[in-house]
């Protein structure tokens, strides 16, 4: 019997416009919270979106990622890097909310497909960049980092609304974490 190894890769899609707070980039004062939030729109609290309406982001459906990274592929790795990647690579788990997505690919193509996901540069007309955040042999691991990184980056958020006395804010986090835990929890293992 023949096992096929596999990679995860954990993944964050950075837009050039997210508010700096969204990022693993800790924001160092509010007044560069408050000058991400010009693009702000009716529903949107001092953080911009909270993920729970994320209208500011273009839709953006797994099959599109797909499409988006084996083309990304076979631009920058050619026929040998698309053929070889063409049956491994599965898009597992993406959540629009959160802008976090895992990404399985054999073993022996990680690099590959690692090095197409950086020289992304645009999704959907909207300048970006994608970051990867983990890789593990298992989803499982992947599953705890990526409930770990949402927990601690709505944490820092909560806390940030907290000490604005934005309850709204403060609440609709807490509602996008248990949303998110829940997507991420439904993975198959």
């Amino acid at each position: 019997m023949v096992r096929f190894k596999n990679r995860y890769l954990l993944f964050e899609i950075i837009y050039a416009d997210t508010p700096l707070g969204w990022t693993s980039i800790p924001a160092a004062t509010l007044s560069a919270i408050e000058a991400a939030n010009q693009f702000k729109g009716p529903d949107q609290g001092v953080f911009g979106d909270t993920g729970r309406n994320n209208c500011r982001l273009p839709p953006i459906s797994s099959k599109d990622l797909i499409h988006i990274f084996r083309t990304s592929i076979g631009d920058n790795f050619g026929d040998y890097g698309a053929g070889i990647t063409q049956r491994g690579l599965v898009l597992k788990y993406f959540s629009p909310h959160t802008n976090i997505g895992i990404l399985r690919i054999s073993r022996e193509e990680m690099h590959i497909a690692w090095g197409a996901l950086t020289f992304i540069k645009e999704l959907k007309g909207r300048p970006c960049i994608i970051k990867v955040l983990h890789t593990s042999g298992t989803i499982k691991h992947c599953q705890l980092t990526t409930i770990r990184y949402d927990r601690d980056r709505i944490m820092f958020l909560r806390n940030q609304a907290q000490l604005l006395n934005d309850s709204q804010t403060y609440t609709q986090l807490g509602l996008a974490f248990k949303d998110s835990a829940d997507e991420v929890n439904a993975l198959e293992v």
